[in-house]
């Protein structure tokens, strides 16, 4: 390369080192326009019209301007971030909820900060005090303790949060959660059709108020069904693969075994078709089997679970949305409670009992909560 070339090139970087950063001055002198109104059409104001606000676009990005985030947050008092607190990570039904807030997280400009709790009551709080402390416009709760200490903190702190899949009975909080009650009594429903009586199931943790809804929810379709009412059908597991293994190998050494065992959820499924293979139990031959969450694993065809879908991507945008208005109210807002409905999703782990008086022979592929499913004959 000539001496002339390496000249030149090195005045070019020069020069684009020195190169001041585009202001928002320089965006209004392009366009012709006031720097009200650069900020209005940036921030999405309607007072500026949709010819002057795309000018305004193609200006900023031909000068490479990029708002401060500091600048703005100072101006309109938010940190446009969102705290967001989930009890696992690696529980495959977590994604989805995620995805639904950063949805509407990401419409609205905000970042979204994600904790791991493990479940942890002190980690919650040591997360939740990080998080107060980086000034988050609100957070939404996943499955946390809400009962205690976590949310009083945030009462006193006056920060806006929504609780998603675990409500709390000592405070009024925003809540967004499942139609619980009748997902079980569809679920029910179906095992009776099928012809099963002794229905056993597999809780959640204690503390957990979804769980309990659950487990009260069992406990009531066994009254109204008339099902076996045995306390050995019962087994407080943990939401987990292994909780599920525990749990089946359990009811699998009962003198009078269950048909069919209900689970509180997808993972503790997992574990109880882990227990039946070790075992040779056939599924659904010997026993049937019932999720609930309907996480992506479910489908698969080795697996092929039948369990209740829950509409989680919709529930954890809902719950945004509702932080979203509360953290933009200017107004206090009165709580708000919104309850999904659920599908029941039938595929193969469900099928007639083997000693049982089956009251239909094919059940449908699908139930709506509240909805009655169309049938074979």
């Amino acid at each position: 390369m000539s001496k002339g070339r390496r000249d030149m090139d090195l005045n070019d970087e020069v020069d684009g080192s020195e190169r001041k950063r585009a202001t928002i001055h320089d965006v209004a002198r392009e366009c012709g326009v006031s720097v009200s109104t650069v900020s209005n059409a940036l921030a999405g104001k309607t007072n500026v019209s949709e010819e002057t606000k795309q000018r305004v676009l193609a200006a900023a990005a031909k000068l490479g301007y990029r708002a401060s985030k500091f600048a703005r947050s100072l101006r309109m008092q938010r940190s446009f971030t969102i705290g967001v607190l989930i009890a696992d990570v690696a529980n495959p039904a977590s994604p989805d909820f995620v995805r639904g807030i950063e949805d509407v997280a990401f419409r609205e400009h905000c970042t979204l900060l994600l904790c791991n709790t493990d479940g942890d009551e002190g980690r919650q709080i040591a997360h939740m005090r990080s998080l107060l402390d980086q000034q988050v416009d609100g957070m939404v709760l996943i499955s946390q303790h809400c009962e205690g200490e976590a949310v009083r903190q945030l009462l006193s702190a006056g920060t806006p949060f929504v609780l998603l899949q675990r409500r709390s009975h000592r405070y009024a909080d925003d809540y967004v959660g499942a139609d619980n009650l009748t997902s079980v009594i569809d679920a029910v429903r179906h095992l009776t059709d099928l012809g099963h009586r002794r229905i056993a199931f597999i809780r959640g943790p204690h503390e957990s108020s979804t769980a309990q809804e659950r487990f009260d929810a069992y406990l009531h379709a066994v009254r109204v069904f008339g099902l076996d009412n045995d306390p050995n059908l019962i087994f407080s597991g943990n939401y987990s693969i292994e909780g599920g293994y525990a749990a089946a190998m359990r009811f699998l050494e009962l003198d009078k075994p269950p048909t069919a065992i209900l689970a509180s959820n997808d993972m503790s499924a997992m574990g109880v078709l882990n227990a039946a293979s070790e075992r040779q139990i056939e599924v659904p031959g010997n026993v049937s089997l019932i999720g609930f969450d309907d996480i992506a694993l479910a489908s698969f065809s080795r697996i092929n679970l039948t369990t209740i879908h829950l509409p989680k991507r919709d529930m954890g945008a809902a719950a945004a949305q509702l932080l979203m208005k509360r953290i933009q109210s200017k107004e206090p807002l009165e709580p708000q409670t919104l309850i999904f409905p659920t599908r029941l999703v039938v595929r193969g782990t469900t099928g007639i009992a083997a000693n049982g008086k089956p009251k239909v022979r094919v059940a449908a592929l699908s139930r709506r909560s509240g909805e009655a499913a169309p049938l074979g004959t």
